[in-house]
């Protein structure tokens, strides 16, 4: 009988083919591959790379861009693939799509309501007049509600923020649930610092989630007063930054799935 390793695919993701003639065993395969799913055999009269965990692929093509042998090659989908898997697959395209486009409207909107209408004066100013710490944040955050940017006031881009924010949660919370395979061969496997970026990318997004939608609730509570919503809101304002770096990095490193995956819908 044979072992269970044998009875496993090493050429073939649902995403990737290897073509293990053409492999040179150079191994920056190995090293790319974010999620341990390349391997390899290396016997002084037998070398190659091969698929080793075939299940966690997600399809980030970053062995395809490595390969200068040209050993890797992108499946053609609509042909090996069911059309269960094909259904998957373009429900995914369009969900990831629809996270950039809530995502970049969710950006735009917070950054026009932190830079475009806030008018109060600056800290130090302000706090020599002794007031108390809250009166101080509040003037420092003065809202000039009367304000038109691309004829819409305050008020209007606070609704648009708060429906992208919610549709890009629910969004994300789908795409995590669609990829928790992947979360988990990550953390089982202790592949933290190839997936740092992921993992920052992910850590971030819940740490803006919490500190934007507690200030909704406090807001609830307290009729808008109180200096905690405040404070939780410059918190959210400053992550938000950096979740806007590493959401283009994460984007712009996986530009490749993004095009095939486009020709691929098209070509349907």
């Amino acid at each position: 009988m044979k072992p269970f390793f044998l009875f496993q695919e090493h050429t073939r993701t649902t995403h990737i083919h290897l073509d293990t003639r053409k492999c040179k065993a150079c191994w920056h395969c190995l090293t790319c591959c974010p999620a341990g799913v390349i391997g390899k055999i290396d016997l002084p009269w037998h070398k190659h790379a091969l698929m080793i965990n075939p299940s966690l692929c997600s399809g980030c093509l970053m062995c395809v861009a490595s390969c200068v042998n040209g050993a890797f090659t992108v499946n053609d989908r609509a042909e090996q693939q069911p059309p269960a898997r094909q259904l998957a697959m373009l429900r995914h395209f369009i969900v990831n799509n629809l996270m950039l486009l809530t995502g970049l409207l969710a950006v735009l909107s917070g950054l026009i309501l932190q830079l475009g209408f806030h008018m109060g004066g600056s800290a130090e100013g302000i706090r020599g007049e002794d007031q108390p710490q809250q009166v101080v944040y509040e003037q420092i955050r003065a809202l000039d509600s009367g304000k038109m940017i691309w004829g819409m006031n305050y008020y209007d881009w606070s609704v648009v923020h708060k429906v992208a924010i919610v549709v890009f949660s629910l969004l994300m919370i789908y795409h995590v649930y669609t990829h928790w395979k992947w979360y988990k061969g990550v953390l089982t496997r202790h592949l933290f610092r190839k997936n740092a970026g992921v993992l920052i990318l992910t850590l971030l997004f819940l740490l803006v989630a919490v500190t934007g939608f507690v200030p909704w609730v406090i807001d609830l509570l307290t009729a808008g007063k109180g200096i905690e919503r405040m404070v939780f809101i410059e918190i959210h304002d400053k992550l938000t930054l950096l979740l806007i770096v590493f959401m283009v990095l994460h984007v712009v490193g996986r530009w490749r799935w993004f095009a095939t995956a486009f020709r691929k819908w098209k070509e349907r």
